[in-house]
């Protein structure tokens, strides 16, 4: 596999099989989000460094409200025992959260605040994140939408922070909100890009796209192709583990399509 890119996937037994029968080369397994992953740590590091997301039981988001939640001192353990290139958190604020900031400055600067002392007590460089906007997340996690690009673009300028570009999160918001994804990711800051997230969508009632990490289309890989033709991520992980009734068998086929295709494109 050319240097070019590393590549990460999340964590499932399908893709410990793949791992120990050399079926595929994947520098690392993506996980923090599972409920058992203080239980999974071990059998995970053991394989890979492990692409930390998430992992200390709660969403950090760019709007958080109480940063004293956050244990840095067990957070910046954690990194070094997974060996985490980096961190990522969302680009995100809940109606709870937004109390009180009655402007897009005093958003921006809460956000920006909130970045700034991640970037300051982190021990790994600190990567924001793209977040869907669509009537799942606005429903279920009562998001703020803050998606547009120059408001995505000023927080990575003028924090000096890279993109974890998430390009079905971006997908979903071109589509609930009528834009071209393509002319919508275009127009963020892709110099600034430093992994990339991708997997397969689901749809909701009334074509509503949700990221219930689903195996990747046709569609998903064009745009991934394209993603890479305009940016130079160091990582490029694919969160999809299997979904629903998948059996390992069809979970393990679809994760070698995306590994076979990042060395076909490569070649």
């Amino acid at each position: 596999m050319p240097e070019k890119y590393k590549l990460g996937c999340n964590w499932s037994p399908a893709l410990r099989n793949l791992i120990l029968s050399n079926s595929i080369n994947i520098d690392y397994i993506k996980a923090g989000e599972q409920s058992n992953f203080n239980e999974l740590i071990n059998i995970i590091r053991s394989l890979r460094p492990v692409l930390l997301h998430g992992g200390i039981g709660f969403s950090l988001r760019t709007g958080m409200a109480n940063l004293n939640k956050v244990d840095f001192t067990h957070l910046n353990r954690l990194i070094k025992r997974c060996d985490s290139p980096q961190y990522g958190i969302h680009i995100a604020l809940t109606q709870n959260e937004n109390h009180g900031m009655y402007t897009e400055e005093e958003i921006f600067l809460k956000m920006s605040s909130v970045i700034n002392e991640f970037k300051g007590l982190l021990s790994v460089p600190l990567l924001i994140e793209n977040t869907p906007d669509c009537s799942v997340d606005r429903r279920f996690y009562k998001f703020v939408p803050y998606v547009f690009p120059d408001q995505i673009n000023k927080l990575l300028h003028d924090n000096d922070v890279s993109l974890l570009l998430d390009i079905t999160h971006a997908k979903i918001t071109a589509r609930f909100r009528g834009w071209d994804v393509y002319g919508y990711i275009n127009s963020l800051l892709l110099n600034r890009v430093r992994e990339i997230h991708i997997n397969g969508c689901g749809v909701e009632k009334k074509d509503v796209l949700m990221d219930s990490h689903q195996a990747m289309e046709d569609e998903d890989f064009a745009l991934l192709d394209w993603v890479l033709s305009r940016t130079n991520p160091q990582i490029i992980s694919l969160e999809y583990s299997g979904h629903k009734n998948e059996d390992e068998s069809i979970i393990a086929s679809h994760i070698q399509r995306f590994f076979d295709f990042m060395i076909s494109r490569n070649l």
